[in-house]
């Protein structure tokens, strides 16, 4: 797999282009010093940092796991994406890293915001990112009771290749050499999940192992849609195997739509 992974330093380095009436940059400086500083402000520890990147850093993702606040499987994870090629838009989102493989789970709830680099975007980013980390516990919590449901889930050979052909035919969520890759995990798992091998998480961990490598403009989107996806259908199946609840009623797992299809 091709590595997308990128040094701080290089990010820091990475020209900035000239501020015009219609864009205005917010640079990747700027985002790691607020990140740096929200995470500190709302008490968490900062654990790691990744980042990633192409077009020789004009488009790139931080992320950020955070030590306390955990449990014996995940950590709670920020991340942003920026560019500064108007290639993708300024997102931030909440989620978690599975320790045992680094596999990325992002959700795109909580407050998510999607910025086009136009207007008051330098003044309103700042604010809304100390004020988006301070509901990092809530999200963490959440997503938790979204692993447990899925935890209980089981999901035959049949429904799995059904669950994976609807996200690459349906969803267009994952491409066909991803395909390969989750079956050979759902044949030979890399990793112990701590969960039933045939349960909905660990096909939901096998989709996000083959996706360790999506190319830094799609990261983000990517794992907020194949998020989204898997609790949606932890729902449905959910409803199907319990005949008092129709699926016409609200399920509890689902996800807002948070951004646009179009990245820019």
């Amino acid at each position: 797999m091709k590595s997308y992974n990128t040094t701080k330093e290089l990010l820091l380095n990475t020209t900035i282009p000239q501020e015009t009436r219609t864009y205005k940059p917010i640079t990747h400086q700027q985002l790691i010093d607020i990140t740096m500083e929200s995470i500190e402000q709302s008490g968490f520890v900062l654990d790691k940092e990744l980042y990633t990147c192409c077009d020789n850093g004009m488009v790139a993702t931080g992320r950020y796991t955070i030590k306390n606040v955990a449990d014996t499987e995940m950590q709670l994870e920020f991340g942003w994406q920026n560019s500064y090629n108007k290639k993708v838009s300024l997102k931030v989102a909440l989620g978690t890293r599975i320790m045992i493989c680094q596999n990325g789970c992002v959700s795109g709830d909580y407050g998510a915001f999607r910025k086009k680099h136009m207007g008051e975007v330098q003044s309103f980013t700042p604010a809304a990112i100390t004020e988006y980390i301070k509901q990092a516990g809530e999200a963490f919590t959440r997503i938790q009771g979204e692993r447990d449901q899925m935890k209980n889930i089981q999901v035959s050979k049949r429904q799995a290749a059904e669950i994976v052909g609807r996200m690459f035919i349906e969803e267009q969520i994952i491409e066909s050499t991803q395909i390969n890759i989750i079956s050979r995990e759902l044949q030979a798992p890399t990793y112990n999940y701590n969960a039933d091998p045939e349960s909905l998480w660990a096909l939901y961990q096998h989709t996000t192992y083959a996706m360790k490598e999506v190319h830094p403009t799609m990261w983000m989107k990517k794992h907020i849609d194949v998020h989204s996806f898997f609790v949606n259908e932890a729902g449905i199946l959910v409803n199907t195997l319990n005949k008092e609840i129709t699926i016409e009623e609200e399920s509890p797992f689902v996800q807002l739509q948070l951004f646009e299809n179009e990245l820019g």
